[in-house]
């Protein structure tokens, strides 16, 4: 498999630009499009109502559907929880006294004609839902059982955005978020804020659509007309490659991609907004450039259809973004140059840093080539990894004195709204606290994470809090140098171990430390003192102050925290311990780190400690149940013999596997003639309508005949020899207890049921479609299975299919090696980062870590390695950049 060809578009691809996108895609394209010129815009599609009856927002009918629909609601609200001294406030809540007009008739009847709809959709009408929230505050204030912090935090995070609600309802519901506010502290909302963040749907669900923070910085910088090298690096899957299509409103965008999907799925984004696109992949010469027919200038109309026929490839004036492989980057520009000056052209490389992890890459010779050439003085370098200016000193060098007057900018964020944790081998969380022995280790990986705070959406949240927790309630003493470490463990865990957070009374919290002791942290990062407001509690805001606590600990209370930290830890996934599997194994190789296992003739249980040995990776059979909401992609560097790995280890019987392997060969061969026969089919078929190019004319002056019988008797009886052989091809499939994650899989391998086990869906088509491939017959086993093995092989279809495959999310895993993750933007909810990909750079690892997570926010993600050693490697200043290093090399024209 070579993800990274240089060839031509196939017709399939052609055909994949003009599907068109769903509305809520679309959506973002145009706030991508409208936001150049206007950063700030942000657009919010919740139903309040005046967007839901569609009524013209007046003062006079914002007073009428108060009046009608809330205002009861509210009066009760006043009547029932007034009276309590914690809601007494609420008695003070009075409707404003200006005078409104009344409402004219016609208006009141067309709110009265609405009226059935608005009582049906009350709980997705903006002013109900605020309304209902309240209530819940009120009766948790009421009773005093403190259930509201859900209901308040979510109510002020929606302050936040743009809805414009009813005025009085809105004021109404301000009031019960400040009285609330009062008797809620800080404390109780970070302990919780797995669930209020990650685990609230009515966080995001409304929600201001508006552009990142790094596309804001790149559109703001880039409206200055002067020559320039951007070095833009955000995190994979927050918008960079979507960025051009603001871009093109100032520029004539040239994007360069060395994987030729990120460069299709850009091309279906603008034509789903009508940008005006053309294709440059593995062109030679200029003839080799193809318009789409938006960009077109001049063409025939086809003459059957009306629509456009043949295009003239030739004029590019209407060209917005020319869209190129590395190979066709030169020819692309200069087509461009002919129709534009150089200084209203953009070049945006997409992942430049793809093929530098390597010394030596058939790339390398065409990317320099690329940057000697270039003429555009206008360029964007877009990266997640993108080295840092300092490490690349030689490139920036090297364009300024190219292109007079070029300035240099860098432009990073990080997104923090989701948690991607790091699973080491080992099951537990990856996080600085939890393998940090010493301070000064600890203090350094912080101080990195510092620098490098993309590395925080991989920081488990959950995690997170119990640590600050921890930390806000531990009682340690300071160790001297003459203290005493010998006490046993149980010693050691009783001075040190505290209860959860959630459980310590604010009095305590805020005087657990003796005075003659130093406190572990001081007391100005203390939580009270951090965070003054609970709008200022979020996502990003936490990781952040976990790095500062991080930075601040107490050196001398490490050791003892280290120990209750270590004491404290869970493994992320349970384990069913009374697994058993009809089969027996010896050890041999080292696929999972530790050994691999061969099956033997005898039957009989598979002990538990084979079990703990290969806990976790046994994807198919007992660690199913934690691959959840999505695909999972297994990277390693030998596919093969990972694949082999899955069809032992998934207990299908001998007997089972040898009857499907038996109907596997039998419609193999049943395939292979059929193919035979098709083509002497369409051979004879050709020959009978005059299509075939070397058939001799059949009439005078050279024209050849259409005959009116295109079968003659030899045909219809190959036809029905193709039929009869189609009939006897077997279907092919397992029992449900063999594919992972369904209910009777889960039954035999689960600890318990998880419901939101990802379950792979091939129909009987696909299956088929497999099945007649000639490819390996383990390959096709597994695809009952739902796993997809992606290697490079002589037969690119099944390829192609696992490819869509992934794409529609039908798929429970994917193995394919480390290259793979430039040839894929699919979204994967799970990835395995595996145990032989040791020399596998931090950066390529990033990367595919970038994979996890692309598009959905409130689902679980992990990445899981099976190394360790790669983990601790990503926290760390590489002492040799290779990526730097090539880059220097490579974008330099001496």
């Amino acid at each position: 498999m070579d993800v990274l060809v240089q060839t031509k578009l196939s017709r399939e691809e052609w055909n994949s630009i003009e599907k068109p996108l769903p509305a809520n895609e679309k959506r973002i394209l145009e706030l991508i499009r409208d936001g150049y010129s206007n950063v700030n815009l942000r657009i919010n599609h919740t139903k309040t109502m005046f967007s839901f009856t569609k009524l013209q927002h007046t003062e006079e009918i914002e007073f009428y559907l108060y009046d009608q629909y809330f205002s009861p609601l509210i009066k009760r609200m006043v009547q029932k929880y007034g009276k309590t001294p914690e809601l007494s406030k609420l008695s003070t809540f009075s409707v404003s006294s200006k005078k409104i007009k009344k409402l004219k008739s016609i208006e009141a009847l067309r709110i009265k004609n609405s009226d059935t709809m608005i009582q049906t959709e009350k709980q997705n009408i903006y002013e109900f839902i605020l309304l209902d929230y309240a209530e819940k505050i009120c009766q948790s204030l009421a009773k005093r059982d403190k259930k509201h912090v859900h209901e308040l935090y979510t109510l002020i995070q929606w302050r936040k955005n743009s809805i414009v609600a009813i005025q009085e309802v809105q004021r109404f519901v301000d009031l019960v978020v400040e009285i609330a506010k009062q008797t809620t502290n800080v404390m109780s909302v970070i302990s919780q804020a797995a669930l209020l963040i990650e685990e609230n749907p009515s966080l995001i669900q409304n929600e201001d659509m508006q552009l990142f923070k790094h596309q804001k910085d790149l559109f703001t910088l880039c409206k200055n007309p002067s020559n320039k090298l951007v070095l833009y690096i955000a995190p994979t899957g927050t918008g960079k490659t979507l960025s051009p299509l603001g871009l093109s409103n100032q520029y004539k965008i040239l994007f360069v991609c060395v994987a030729r999907h990120i460069g299709l799925a850009l091309a279906r984004s603008a034509i789903c907004i009508e940008k005006k696109v053309a294709f440059a992949f593995g062109c030679n010469t200029a003839d080799d450039i193809r318009l789409h027919y938006y960009a077109a200038t001049n063409y025939t109309i086809n003459k059957r259809s009306g629509g456009i026929g043949r295009v003239d490839n030739s004029k590019g004036d209407n060209v917005e973004i020319m869209i190129c492989d590395v190979q066709s980057y030169v020819c692309a520009m200069h087509y461009m140059m002919a129709f534009n000056d150089p200084s209203q052209l953009m070049t945006y490389w997409d992942e430049p840093t793809i093929s530098m992890d390597y010394n030596e890459h058939p790339l390398h010779d065409t990317i320099h080539r690329n940057w000697c050439e270039n003429q555009i003085p206008n360029v964007v370098l877009s990266c997640a990894t993108l080295p840092k200016e300092h490490e690349i000193q030689d490139v920036l060098q090297d364009f300024r004195v190219h292109f007079e007057g070029a300035s240099v900018h860098t432009i990073t964020s990080y997104d923090c709204k989701k948690s991607i944790p790091i699973i080491g081998k080992e099951g537990y969380c990856y996080l600085p606290h939890t393998h940090c022995e010493t301070h000064d280790k600890l203090h350094s990986i912080a101080s990195f994470c510092e620098d490098n705070k993309t590395l925080l959406r991989y920081f488990d949240l959950k995690e997170i809090i119990k640590f600050i927790g921890y930390l806000h309630v531990f009682k340690g003493t300071v160790m001297t140098d003459d203290s005493d470490d010998s006490e046993s463990e149980s010693d050691s865990e009783s001075e040190s171990v505290s209860p959860p957070l959630e459980n310590q009374p604010l009095t305590r919290l805020q005087s657990i430390y003796p005075s003659q002791e130093k406190p572990v942290i001081p007391d100005r990062y203390k939580m009270v003192n951090y965070f003054t407001d609970i709008a200022e509690i979020t996502m990003d805001s936490i990781k952040v102050y976990y790095l500062t606590l991080l930075q601040h600990i107490e050196p001398s209370h490490w050791p003892r925290l280290y120990k209750g930290i270590k004491s404290m830890q869970n493994k992320r996934f349970p384990t069913k311990t009374t697994l058993q599997i009809q089969r027996s194994y010896s050890t041999q190789g080292d696929l999972s780190g530790q050994s691999t296992m061969v099956r033997q003739q005898s039957d009989s249980e598979l002990s538990r400690i084979r079990i703990e040995q290969l806990h976790g990776i046994l994807l198919t059979t007992a660690d199913a149940h934690t691959l959840t909401d999505g695909p999972t992609i297994y990277l390693a560097d030998n596919v093969s013999e990972l694949a082999k790995f899955y069809i032992e280890h998934s207990d299908i019987s001998e007997a089972l596997l040898e009857s499907i392997r038996k109907k596997i060969e039998k419609n193999q061969m049943l395939s292979e003639k059929i193919v035979i026969m098709e083509k002497t089919f369409d051979e004879k078929m050709k020959k009978a309508d005059n299509t075939d190019k070397n058939q001799e004319p059949t009439k005078k002056g050279g024209g050849k005949v259409r005959l009116k019988q295109t079968m003659d008797e030899t045909t219809e009886a190959l036809q029905d020899n193709m039929n009869n052989l189609l009939s006897q091809i077997e279907m092919v499939q397992l029992e449900n207890d063999y594919i992972p994650n369904t209910i009777e899989h889960q039954e035999k391998w689960s600890p318990e049921y998880n419901k939101r086990g990802f379950i792979p869906r091939l129909n009987t088509n696909v299956v088929k479609e497999i099945m007649a491939l000639p490819i390996e017959s383990s390959f096709k086993i597994l695809t009952l299975m739902g796993v997809g093995v992606l290697v490079k092989q002589e037969n690119t279809d099944y390829e192609e299919i696992v490819k869509r495959l992934a794409q529609e999310q039908k798929l429970f895993i994917i193995l394919t090696t480390s290259d793979y993750i430039y040839g894929t933007n699919y979204q994967f909810c799970h990835g395995f980062i595996g145990n032989d990909l040791e020399n596998m750079t931090p950066q390529k690892t990033l990367q595919s870590m970038g994979r996890i997570g692309r598009n959905h926010i409130q689902q679980d993600y992990t990445i899981r390695f099976q190394n360790n050693a790669a983990i601790s490697r990503l926290f760390e200043t590489p002492e040799h950049n290779l990526e730097a290093d090539n880059m220097n090399r490579l974008f330099c024209r001496e």
